[in-house]
């Protein structure tokens, strides 16, 4: 033969073949926890609001060094942004009275689709669900 990966791919075992192939097409079609109209409508509406810390808020994944420093203190007014991809959800938080584009904010609440059932449909449920633990609205 003239490929040598043509040579490789024909002594797989065939049922092998077949089940490698279905779990490629099952993880390229799962379901996003927020799809990304969703995700843009979603940050319209947030535009517009402000919400207040309800206690300190810690860095989910934090190093050592930082985990005892809040990225924001209890009280501190905040405007919020949803990140989305199929597999996460960000939520960034910034201070209200700094603008959005000198100050892109920082992660306060990161899940993954293991977190969320997404043949629920319910992943703006369970982020807002997790954000309501955090804030509370200012106006």
């Amino acid at each position: 033969m003239f490929c040598p990966f043509f040579r490789s791919f024909r002594s797989l075992n065939f049922p092998l073949l077949i089940l490698f192939v279905s779990g490629l097409w099952l993880v390229a079609c799962s379901t996003p926890i927020l799809k990304p109209a969703e995700t843009l409508e979603w940050n319209e509406e947030l535009e517009k609001q402000v919400f207040r810390a309800k206690t300190d808020i810690f860095p989910e994944f934090a190093n050592q060094a930082d985990k005892d420093d809040p990225l924001f203190k209890r009280g501190t007014l905040l405007k919020i942004q949803i990140e989305s991809s199929p597999d996460w959800v960000k939520v960034r938080a910034r201070e209200a009275r700094k603008d959005r584009e000198n100050t892109p904010g920082r992660v306060i609440l990161y899940l993954f689709q293991t977190d969320v059932d997404t043949e629920q449909g319910n992943g703006r449920q369970v982020v807002t669900e997790r954000l309501n633990q955090l804030l509370s609205p200012a106006n």
